[in-house]
């Protein structure tokens, strides 16, 4: 699964700061706003964070069969440049699939609707203030419907709000725990709870 942070880190650099090929091939013919490019940037990152980019653990290395096969101490490497080599690269394809998912899919998406709403303000024979706005305020109407529409259906696909509402749910009982033990300190273990039957007994005997 790739890293929160480098999913951050990714978005930041690419839909924040626009360090993009995709903005920068849509500043000439920008037609409408990015609200749409938002939405499906957001279901490529929801689709990112559930793909392994790099495997999260590797099996322990056999140190018998090294000795056996090598005769000398195995070669270390150092955890830390590992984990940030990994993390520079899992931002770098991060930000490349935003790039290629965005030129290559969404801005196609874009050009049909832009020529479809053209096309039909053109039939009506209207003035050019009133073009544009139509224009740009109808694309961006549509093209937001559509990326909220398949940011709805990956969301759902993925079971994310469930998942959410599980989280908010285990955050909820574990802060009523925290609080039931600041006010009235902690509970007992349930291993140390005594059977009320065996104090009976007890008693008796």
């Amino acid at each position: 699964m790739a890293r929160l942070f480098a999913l951050g880190m990714a978005v930041l650099i690419h839909s924040v700061l626009g360090i993009s090929y995709y903005h920068y091939y849509r500043e000439a013919s920008a037609s409408a706003s990015l609200l749409g490019a938002w939405f499906f940037s957001a279901c490529v990152v929801a689709l990112l964070q559930a793909i392994k980019i790099f495997p999260t653990g590797a099996p322990a290395p056999n140190p018998i069969g090294q000795r056996f096969r090598g005769g000398g101490r195995p070669h270390q490497t150092s955890p830390s440049s590992s984990s940030w080599s990994d993390l520079l690269l899992e931002t770098g394809i991060c930000c490349l699939v935003l790039d290629v998912t965005l030129t290559q899919l969404w801005h196609r998406v874009e050009s049909l609707c832009q020529c479809a709403i053209t096309g039909v303000l053109q039939a009506l024979a209207v003035e050019e203030p009133t073009f544009l706005a139509c224009e740009y305020w109808t694309l961006t109407l549509t093209t937001g419907l559509i990326g909220g529409s398949l940011l709805w259906l990956t969301l759902q696909a993925m079971s994310l709000p469930s998942n959410v509402l599980c989280c908010l749910i285990d955050m909820r009982c574990f802060l009523n725990r925290c609080w039931s033990a600041l006010f009235f300190g902690p509970a007992p273990h349930p291993h140390q709870t005594s059977n009320p039957q065996l104090i009976a007994q007890s008693i008796v005997a």
